[in-house]
């Protein structure tokens, strides 16, 4: 009869079988802990949303935005955003409202848009051709604007109109864009005017009010500027070209931080441009 001699390699099976399933069990315990962290990890990071389109803008202004000031601040603007600028000499904001008689300027005129370029001014002495302004409420149903520049106010200054006809002026033109597809209304103030410091302080003022009133921003240029006659130009009103230049460069930082927080809290995107 055979010694009872324990079977070796069935002991061998048994115990490598409980080894591996030893080392397996902690691996799967962290394989799937590290699974669960991953998961976690991803549900707490949220998507980004997607950037909307970038807001296009419609700029108007007087005689100031006729010239120079008026071309260096949309080539400015046009690096990021698609511009389409207005300007006609002698305007108020009431020369801009429909319902409001025409107004027909003698004294210059600008229009610039991606498919038309208008320019009208005086040369050699002679007088533009006399062209009428534009109402707000058809740019904007033409161009359809996010956001509204204005550079208007400069033409109250020497005009016997009383505050309540200045305000509900204001309140008009900030309601027509408001009714079409205007987002946001930036208002550049007039700048310094030796001609004109006796009454520049109250429009000044009148259009600060309704900005605070009617929820629109403001890009002081009178804290920028300072007319020195003979120097910066020569009726006390109009700037020269190097002036013009100067205060344009002035209120590109705070434009541009306005433009940008408008964006931002609209969701817009600046256009990318290549260098």
């Amino acid at each position: 009869m055979k010694p009872n001699i324990p079977n070796m390699h069935v002991r061998a099976k048994r115990d490598w079988s409980l080894l591996v399933q030893a080392f397996l069990l902690p691996l799967a315990f962290v394989v799937g802990v590290g699974s669960f962290v991953l998961v976690a990890n991803g549900k707490s990071k949220p998507t980004k949303a997607p950037e909307g389109p970038p807001p296009s803008i419609l700029m108007v202004g007087d005689s100031l935005s006729v010239g120079k000031f008026g071309e260096v601040v949309q080539r400015h603007l046009l690096r990021k955003y698609p511009v389409s600028a207005y300007a006609s000499c002698g305007s108020s904001p009431e020369h801009w409202l429909t319902g409001e008689p025409d107004f027909i300027t003698k004294c210059g005129y600008r229009q610039q848009t991606s498919d038309s370029t208008v320019s009208r001014d005086f040369t050699n002495g002679r007088p533009p051709r006399p062209t009428l302004t534009p109402k707000l409420t058809k740019l904007i149903k033409r161009h359809r604007p996010s956001i509204l520049i204005v550079q208007l106010g400069t033409n109250w200054m020497d005009r016997s109109l009383t505050d309540a006809q200045m305000n509900d002026y204001l309140r008009r033109f900030v309601g027509e864009a408001r009714r079409g597809s205007v987002q946001e209304i930036i208002w550049i103030t007039p700048p310094d005017s030796s001609a004109l410091r006796k009454t520049q302080g109250r429009v000044h003022g009148l259009i600060s009010q309704a900005a605070r009133r009617d929820g629109f921003q403001l890009v002081d240029s009178r804290g920028v500027t300072r007319y020195v006659l003979g120097k910066t130009g020569g009726d006390g009103v109009h700037y020269n070209s190097a002036a013009s230049e100067a205060w344009a460069r002035r209120i590109q930082g705070d434009l541009d931080s306005k433009l940008s927080r408008s964006a931002r809290d609209r969701k817009f995107s600046p256009l990318k441009r290549e260098s």
